[in-house]
């Protein structure tokens, strides 16, 4: 066993992840999320080259290539590509920029990695609210009388790496069935009119482009014929991490919650972006009506990262481990580059981490997550570790070393309904952190007085010498701008939710 435990650090070092072969015959989905691709305006090739790229901004042309270039060579036969939505950058554009950034997106996806060959299958035709003008929009319309104007804007990309039929359905509904293989089907959804932003408002409408009846009735259909389900989608239906707030209205996120709910024998796996975040959320009952082992039972809500560095976050995509038997979701490999320390050099991207070795987990059952959930309650480096992943590892994350702030994060794993009900475990979260700081015990055998001398006179010396450097570089670097204060950097993380 030793060895191949070798053999799999080895490789994740050398920039790749290896699985531990001969344990399970494995497929692996590549996972790419929130490009926000930003084109020059004039939609001239080598403007949009030029752009740079930079934290705060959305993704040009050159971090995605060099995104998909690294991507080939860690994996490049995936068994299914998977993009969740907003290939779009944030900002007032006209439709003809739209159009031409979802295409250009799209296109430069499948150049890296082509559609319709016989042993991968591509999804990237999952919209996003970046994806509509003006951000959020998306007119709501009949399925079975007409075609959506919102969704045809943008959707002439697909008409050649989808059927006849579902190219149709697409442009009516905006959600798809997709066959992986004879056992196992991926389900997109159109998120965009659940959300509270989404305008017009819509939220009246019980079941906006009947897509709660077409899944509760595809996933029965699924399940009579013994088969699983995948599903994808942009917008999550939880509480956001920045503030607590719910992605989806409440009463949407409760109807859905209520179908996956009753077939968690059929859903594998529920996989969304939108949050530029790599986080996860575990199943939790909220109205007193199902027992811990059913809770068990249903998949946790997966949700990846993002290309666009545009909340300081560092550019990431995701390669998903599933068992090929009972398409179970393993684990995930998260690569990444930091790009604060690429400035004017070339993107060194990297394994970041693995959810396995990271987190001390053999799968991403909710059962496995409840009890990583509990190892993160008594171990708050644990914790930090989780906070400094959720962004890719980037240096621009404020820092998380209060009781209100780890349960925060703490809380926001739990796949909550409402804010209510979220602001509730985070007032008992708080309370826990707080009062095991406080009986924290101190550390250290006590020195005697002539040891306590010697070493407070060596150090004065020493940290004299020391400090008097570093306020004069530190006070430079503020100064010039290149470093920013923990004040200035939080403030940039909470305004940035807006912008989502």
């Amino acid at each position: 066993m030793k060895p191949l435990i070798f053999a799999a650090v080895a490789a994740f070092i050398a920039g790749t992840a290896l699985p531990l072969a001969g344990a399970r015959n494995v497929k692996r989905i590549l996972h790419f999320s929130d490009v926000h691709l930003n084109i020059s305006s004039t939609f001239d090739d080598s403007q949009s080259q030029a752009f740079p790229i930079r934290y705060g901004q959305d993704a040009p042309l050159a971090l995605l290539e060099s995104a998909l270039t690294y991507a080939q060579s860690v994996l490049p036969n995936p068994d299914f590509v998977l993009y969740t939505g907003d290939h779009v950058a944030h900002g007032d554009f006209t439709d003809e920029y739209i159009a031409r950034a979802v295409e250009t997106n799209v296109r430069v996806i499948e150049k890296y990695f082509p559609p319709n060959t016989t042993d991968m299958m591509e999804t990237t035709a999952i919209i996003g609210n970046a994806d509509g003008n003006p951000d959020y929009h998306m007119e709501v319309t009949d399925p079975d009388r007409e075609v959506n104007p919102s969704i045809k804007l943008i959707s002439k990309v697909w008409d050649d790496s989808l059927s006849p039929s579902n190219f149709a359905a697409l442009n009516r509904r905006g959600y798809l069935r997709l066959p992986f293989d004879d056992k196992l089907v991926v389900l997109t959804l159109n998120t965009v009119p659940y959300s509270p932003s989404h305008v017009p408002n819509t939220s009246a409408m019980e079941d906006p482009f009947d897509q709660f009846a077409w899944l509760n009735a595809t996933l029965a259909d699924l399940r009579a014929q013994a088969k699983f389900a995948f599903i994808a989608g942009h917008i999550a239906p939880f509480v956001d991490s920045y503030g607590g707030n719910p992605q989806w209205h409440v009463h949407y996120i409760e109807k859905y919650r209520g179908i996956v709910s009753h077939y968690s024998d059929v859903i594998k796996a529920q996989v969304f972006g939108h949050v530029h975040s790599i986080e996860f959320r575990i199943p939790v009952d909220t109205t007193g009506q199902s027992s811990e082992d059913a809770m068990a039972m249903q998949s946790p809500v997966l949700v990846s990262g993002s290309i666009s560095p545009l909340f300081g976050n560092n550019p990431s995509f995701m390669v998903w481990d599933m068992d090929a038997d009972t398409y179970e979701v393993l684990d995930y490999t998260v690569y990444g580059t930091n790009i604060s320390e690429t400035a004017g050099e070339p993107l060194a991207w990297r394994p970041l981490f693995q959810a396995s070795s990271a987190y001390g987990l053999e799968s991403l059952s909710s059962s496995a997550l409840k009890d990583l959930y509990a190892r993160m309650e008594q171990d708050p480096s644990l914790l930090e570790d989780y906070y400094w992943n959720m962004k890719a590892q980037s240096h621009r994350l404020p820092p998380c070393t209060t009781a209100e702030c780890r349960a925060r994060i703490l809380c926001t794993m739990k796949w909550w309904t409402t804010k209510g009900e979220y602001l509730a475990c985070v007032s008992s979260a708080s309370s826990l952190f707080t009062s095991t700081q406080r009986s924290a015990p101190t550390q250290g055998d006590a020195l005697s007085p002539g040891d306590v001398a010697t070493t407070i006179g060596v150090t004065v010396v020493a940290s004299t010498v020391v400090i008097a450097f570093v306020v004069s570089v530190v006070g430079w670097l503020h100064r010039s701008g290149i470093v920013k204060t923990a004040e200035a950097r939080r403030l940039e993380y909470e305004n940035a939710f807006p912008m989502l």
